[in-house]
């Protein structure tokens, strides 16, 4: 069984609390999938009409940031207190089963709301 303790895990749980839809991507998905890797951050690609959710989530987790500074070009990165958060804009993502971030194939879990 995945353990699902990590703190990349406890914050896509809380910003999950907060209404956030997201995909995770990285070594998070990775852990989640496969049980192997340590984590140090979580990475998630988000459509862009998504942002406004994620900004809110964050909102409630305490951390000041807007829909422009998530939906920058590339990569944008945001420090919370659960961890290091990286965010991907991809309008495609909930349309395949692999996310492509930076060109590269990433391991990734998405994470629906119950």
């Amino acid at each position: 069984m995945t353990d699902l303790a990590g703190r990349p895990a406890a914050l896509a749980t809380e910003l999950l609390r907060h209404g956030a839809r997201f995909v995770v991507v990285g070594s998070t998905a990775r852990r989640l999938t496969t049980g192997e890797g340590t984590p140090h951050d979580l990475d998630v690609t988000v459509c862009r009409g998504d942002l406004p959710r994620l900004a809110a989530a964050l909102a409630g987790l305490g951390v000041t940031t807007t829909v422009e500074r998530l939906g920058r070009e590339g990569q944008s990165h945001v420090d919370t207190s659960w961890g290091p958060l990286d965010v991907f804009v991809d309008d495609d993502v909930a349309a395949r089963e692999l996310a492509y971030v930076r060109g590269g194939r990433t391991w990734t879990l998405e994470v629906v709301a119950p």
